[in-house]
């Protein structure tokens, strides 16, 4: 029996991811190495580990149908903000403009993926890092003026063995979003 994990996100276009990373490697030059460093620029959806390949790849091909009939959004990037993880760390990401279309889009967006939960899609700069290292970032980042618009047309679904140890993702399907009704 094969197991799997996959990843579910929306994959900005090349011109994000590069400005992402360039972030990201400001970053380092403050703090150092940190986990997040070379992951691309995506804004999670869900994951699902350890699954059975032969019971998920046909719930992603009905998931694949239910996504084909929502419209694809444009989202922009407005400057930054952080999230606290308890006492532990911080996360600084790039922020979605959150305009009601938006929270409309993407509660579409879980609707459709039958999940019974809330997200604040973002653009992770920085994971979980502790207070000393967030400190020494969030000024540049308070000041910085990053902007950007880009499109979303599918749901991009990562996938990776369940027991290879250090196995990278590989993008394993696209789903796209077809309905251009709205756009």
């Amino acid at each position: 029996m094969h197991y799997a994990d996959y990843m579910m996100l929306l994959a900005p276009p090349e011109q994000v991811n590069t400005e992402i990373k360039r972030y990201k490697l400001a970053s380092a030059k403050h703090i150092g190495n940190f986990d997040s460093m070379h992951s691309k620029a995506h804004i999670s959806i869900c994951g699902a580990d350890r699954q059975k390949t032969f019971i998920i790849e046909p719930s992603l091909q009905r998931m694949a149908q239910k996504l084909s009939t929502i419209p694809p959004i444009v989202l922009h990037i407005k400057g930054f903000d952080f999230f606290k993880h308890g006492d532990k760390g911080l996360t600084i990401y790039a922020r979605i403009e959150q305009t009601d279309a938006v929270k409309r889009w993407f509660k579409l967006l879980l609707l459709k993926m039958n999940l019974k939960m809330s997200i604040t899609p973002h653009i992770t700069i920085v994971r979980n890092i502790p207070g000393h290292q967030f400190e020494q970032l969030w000024p540049h980042f308070a000041k910085a003026q990053y902007h950007d618009v880009f499109k979303i047309d599918g749901l991009t679904i990562l996938k990776r063995d369940t027991f290879e140890p250090h196995q990278n993702w590989q993008q394993h399907r696209l789903l796209p979003f077809n309905n251009s009704f709205f756009s």
